[in-house]
């Protein structure tokens, strides 16, 4: 018992999830992210187009567009792996912070549905980071995108489909979130909508 005080003590103590109006900014912040991760995803995916990439390239506009959706990537990139992040400082308010606070106070939720929603954001999560794609993912944040290092031998760079499946992964955990800690009740695909709408009418301008 006493060491599983301690080790409560230790996560709160490493986190700024210490109460559950802080979970429930974590969980607005984090449904946000998913909006844009999948919006980024919808506009990238409806660029790729052989109607669209051949029509840019013939008034040499293929570099800008390349270096938008490349951008999108980094960006998705950066947002997913950090929600994975270890929880070492005071005032870390990602993903795993809210799933350390939930560990220890999922009971002192009443609601039965919201409780649900919130158990299943950490089983959700445990097996995300288990998921290899997340290690492949971290390795090339860390190794490309956040600093300049060489690749660990051995240590496979995620495609674009890797990428964008442990999103989509990510963002049903952030729903979940949402869900249970009664922040917002709509679905993210409901939100992306408008996000998907705005990229074909961006893209059709190319197209032929």
């Amino acid at each position: 018992m006493a060491a599983l005080v301690n080790m409560r003590q230790a996560r709160q103590t490493h986190s700024g999830v210490v109460d559950w109006n802080t979970l429930r900014e974590v969980a607005s912040a984090g449904y946000s992210d998913g909006i844009l991760c999948l919006a980024a995803i919808e506009t990238v995916e409806r660029s790729n187009r052989a109607s669209i990439i051949g029509p840019l390239n013939d008034l040499e506009a293929g570099l800008a567009a390349k270096l938008l959706t490349d951008s999108a990537f980094v960006r998705v990139h950066l947002y997913v792996v950090r929600a994975f992040a270890p929880v070492s400082r005071a005032d870390d308010l990602h993903l795993r912070a809210a799933v350390n606070f939930l560990r220890d106070h999922l009971c002192e939720e009443s609601d039965q549905q919201r409780r649900e929603h919130l158990a299943h954001v950490v089983q959700l999560f445990d097996q995300a980071e288990a998921d290899p794609r997340l290690a492949s993912l971290k390795h090339m944040r860390d190794k490309q995108l956040a600093h300049w290092a060489n690749p660990t031998p051995g240590v496979p760079l995620p495609l674009y489909n890797e990428l964008f499946e442990f999103t989509r992964r990510t963002c049903e955990i952030w729903e979940r979130l949402s869900f249970g800690a009664g922040t917002v009740m709509i679905t993210l695909e409901t939100q992306v909508e408008a996000y998907r709408e705005s990229a074909d009418a961006f893209w059709s301008r190319w197209e032929k």
